[in-house]
C-alpha cells in the first residue's frame, strides 16, 4: 500500500492533456512544456505500476529522444506537434483501459485525527509516553492507527488491547520484583490492588472496565465493532496507557 497526494494524480492527467493538445511552435525545451511534460507522464506511469501502459508508451520515448536531440531553443514543427498528439491519444486509449482495473480508496476523516493515526501514533499520547512503552505495544498501537483510519474498527479493537495489555505486563512487572501472579490481565490487576503502595484506584478501576467490557468479549466471538466504538475504545486505553506510563522508568 503506497500513500499518494492527490494532486500527483491531477498533475498526471494535467500533463497528458498538455501533451495531447500540443501545437506547433509550442517549445520544447523550455521548463513546463514538451520534455518536461513527457518526462513526468513517462516516471509517473512506472510510478503507478501502469505496467500495459508502459510497455505501450515506447513510441513516445521514440519520440521523446528525437525531440531532445532538436537544438536548445526549438519550438514543435507541424509535422512534430501531429505525431505527438497522434501517439498521446493511442497512449490514452490503453491508460483508460488499464486504469479500469485499478481502485485507489480516500480515508475519509475521523473523530482521531486520521494523520496522526497513519503517520504518527504517538502524538495522540500525553507527551513523551510512547517512548516509553514497550516495543510490542508501540507495534500494536500503531497497528491499531491504521485500522481505524481504514475503518477495519474490530481488527483495531484487538491491536489496541493488546497494545494495552502489554503495558500493562511492563508496569505490573515494573512494580512488583518477586512472588507475581500470572502475568494475565485480571490477576495482575488484582495483585496490583492488594500492594500497600498499590496504583491510583481510578487506574485500576479502568483497567478492570477494560478487561471485562472489551477485552474479553473481543478476546473470544463475542463481540463487533463499529468506527465510532473503536474510537471510543481507543480514548479509553490510551487514557489508561498514560497513566500507566507515569509508573514506568524513562528509557535511556
Amino acid at each position: 500500500m503506497k500513500s499518494r497526494p492527490i494532486s500527483d494524480y491531477i498533475r498526471f492527467g494535467t500533463g497528458l492533456r498538455y501533451l495531447q493538445d500540443a501545437e506547433p511552435n509550442w517549445s520544447i525545451h523550455k521548463k513546463g512544456t514538451i520534455l518536461t511534460n513527457i518526462d513526468d507522464f513517462l516516471t509517473l506511469i512506472k510510478e503507478y505500476d501502469l505496467i500495459v501502459t508502459e510497455r505501450a508508451a515506447f513510441r513516445l520515448q521514440e519520440l521523446r529522444d528525437e525531440l531532445a536531440g532538436t537544438a536548445a531553443g526549438a519550438s514543435l514543427t507541424v509535422i512534430q506537434a501531429k505525431a505527438l498528439g497522434s501517439v498521446i491519444r493511442n497512449l490514452r486509449r490503453t491508460l483508460f483501459a488499464e486504469a479500469k482495473g485499478r481502485v485507489a480508496f480516500i480515508v475519509t476523516d475521523k473523530r482521531i485525527d486520521v494523520h496522526k493515526l497513519l503517520n504518527n501514533i504517538g502524538a495522540l499520547f500525553a507527551p513523551g509516553v510512547f517512548e516509553k512503552l514497550p516495543e510490542i505495544s508501540r507495534y500494536d498501537f500503531a497497528e491499531a492507527g491504521k485500522c481505524v483510519a481504514f475503518e477495519r474498527p474490530t481488527s483495531g479493537a484487538f491491536h489496541l488491547l493488546r497494545g494495552t495489555e502489554d503495558v500493562l505486563r511492563r508496569t505490573y512487572c515494573e512494580i512488583v520484583k518477586r512472588n507475581r501472579a500470572k502475568l494475565m490481565w485480571g490477576p495482575m490487576v488484582e495483585s496490583l490492588r492488594k500492594r500497600r503502595s498499590a496504583p491510583p484506584k481510578p487506574l485500576l478501576d479502568n483497567l478492570d472496565n477494560i478487561r471485562m467490557s472489551f477485552r474479553n468479549p473481543t478476546q473470544h466471538p463475542d463481540k463487533i465493532y463499529d468506527i465510532q466504538e473503536v474510537q471510543d475504545l481507543f480514548a479509553l486505553c490510551v487514557d489508561v496507557v498514560n497513566r500507566m506510563a507515569a509508573l514506568l522508568p524513562r528509557k535511556s
